[in-house]
């Protein structure tokens, strides 16, 4: 046991370090290649720092050993790559890698310096390779992207739609592969196939194609566009819910109405909803960093958080100044993917911290009125206290459709009079579970009438199953009034 503690007192040294492990997310892709004759490798590392490199294969981890690509036995966390990795120096003494060809490679490159260092250490890396054909055709695999979820719900993708430009007779395939709930990958597949699909994850495969190399033939990928849910159902066995866009009127808010035409109700029920937020702030021309002219996946905030609530509609990329078209974006995990000469300055500017929907009831104001074309109409209201308007400049609202279910258990509907009886049901039935003792009967499921014959006397005892009507919306309109 210590009988005096040394950090208090200061009898004992510490040291501490400045420590970063980088893995590649796009990987070296020589699939095509027919030889590699090594690294180009710039960057700096200033006396007293470090930078070691390992690959990744497949799911093997791999360095080099006297020229030869050897399994390696480590981890591949900072301490042992920092410890047993490759040197700059190591590899750039390779000038051919038989190994490589044919294969993805993925850099874990580690970097290390002291914690009062003045220069801290850099690294850029490429392959040289080379193949012995022309190529016509070009495959190229994105970043997995995450799909943001609602809780422990699974996505589902709506759509995803890919715009191609193409000159010629050049063309792009894209495909994609989802990742269910349990880690697994599908495989690749048209995008058509992934509507209503569920998935964790997906990546995309790109395929360009070229009949010629002169230069009349070229194609270009502008955007992938996916749409999917939270993983909430929004539509159960009972329940659907339709959404308006949020939007912003530029005013404190305190008042809204919800007027709804639709078909007559009997069992279903219409319930509304508003919601009420605060505006977006605005990042103008942020620095994300220094293209390097590869691949590039820059974070969407300031000094290394990421922003939340990011509003995809206004987000601008610029490379020292100029605009940038040509990029991904994942805003559920406040990313953006480029690929611009290096040494460009990246900026960025958006819209960001949406506030979280806060759904309330509304009191319905007005019940179904009748109107002369058959339709009906319900009216909602909502007020805010007077307390609570403060920057509520947002918002939008919902309808929730509501079809309840349920079993009526021998009813009395009243006795028979021997001749032909009609009786409205107060549910709509299901048919086939319509049970009416001692009677002949016929149902018609759109009128809810009930025809019977049974012997005069004869009690006309029903049990039945029931759901709510099918809802039928002809209209909707919401209006909002501003706080005074």
């Amino acid at each position: 046991m210590l009988r005096n503690n040394p950090m208090r007192f200061g009898s004992d040294d510490f040291i501490f370090s400045r420590q970063g492990l980088l893995v590649a997310k796009m990987p070296f892709d020589t699939t095509d290649q027919t030889s590699v004759s090594g690294f180009n490798i710039t960057g700096a590392q200033p006396v007293g720092t470090a930078r070691r490199i390992i690959f990744k294969i497949g799911d093997e981890l791999y360095k080099f050993v006297d020229g030869n690509l050897t399994a390696y036995d480590g981890a591949g966390e900072f301490d042992d790559v920092i410890a047993g990795g490759n040197t700059v120096d190591e590899l750039l003494a390779l000038t051919d890698i038989p190994a490589f060809v044919g294969k993805k490679i993925f850099p874990i490159i580690a970097l290390e310096a002291p914690a009062d260092a003045v220069a801290l250490p850099t690294i850029k890396m490429s392959l040289n390779a080379a193949a012995g054909t022309d190529i016509y055709n070009k495959p190229v695999e994105t970043p997995v992207y995450e799909l943001a979820a609602a809780d422990d719900g699974t996505p589902r993708i709506a759509d995803i739609v890919a715009d191609i430009a193409a000159t010629g007779t050049a063309t792009c395939t894209v495909e994609v592969r989802i990742r269910d709930s349990s880690g697994n990958w599908s495989d690749y597949v048209p995008l058509a196939e992934a509507k209503n699909q569920e998935g964790t994850a997906v990546q995309f495969r790109i395929t360009y194609a070229v009949r010629t190399l002169d230069g009349s033939d070229a194609v270009k990928l502008n955007s992938i566009t996916i749409r999917h849910n939270m993983g909430a159902t929004s539509v159960s066995g009972d329940t659907a819910d339709l959404y308006s866009v949020v939007q912003s009127y530029e005013n404190d808010l305190q008042t809204c109405y919800v007027v709804v035409k639709h078909k007559r109700l009997i069992d279903s029920k219409i319930i509304a909803y508003v919601n009420f937020m605060k505006p977006t702030a605005r990042r103008e021309f942020i620095d994300l960093g220094v293209s390097d002219g590869t691949r590039q996946q820059f974070i969407l905030g300031v000094d290394g958080v990421k922003d939340t609530g990011i509003d995809q509609n206004t987000l601008r990329l610029f490379a020292d100044g100029v605009p940038i078209t040509n990029y991904g974006y994942n805003v559920e995990v406040s990313e953006v993917t480029i690929s611009v000469e290096a040494g460009k300055a990246i900026t960025a500017s958006y819209d960001y911290g949406h506030d979280v929907e806060e759904w309330i009831e509304m009191p319905q104001v007005l019940d179904s009125q009748p109107y002369q074309d058959g339709t009906y109409m319900s009216k909602f209201m909502y007020t805010l206290p007077d307390d609570a308007t403060a920057d509520k400049q947002l918002s939008n609202v919902r309808l929730r459709l509501y079809r309840p279910s349920g079993r009526v258990d021998r009813e009395l509907l009243g006795y028979a009079t021997g001749t032909m009886q009609q009786f409205v049901l107060p549910h709509a039935a299901k048919q086939d579970s319509i049970i009416l003792d001692g009677a002949e009967f016929s149902y018609d499921s759109d009128s809810q009438i009930l025809t019977a014959v049974a012997p005069k006397g004869t009690e006309l005892v029903i049990t039945y199953d029931y759901v709510g009507e099918q809802q039928t919306i002809y209209s909707w309109t919401a209006g909002w009034a501003v706080a005074v």
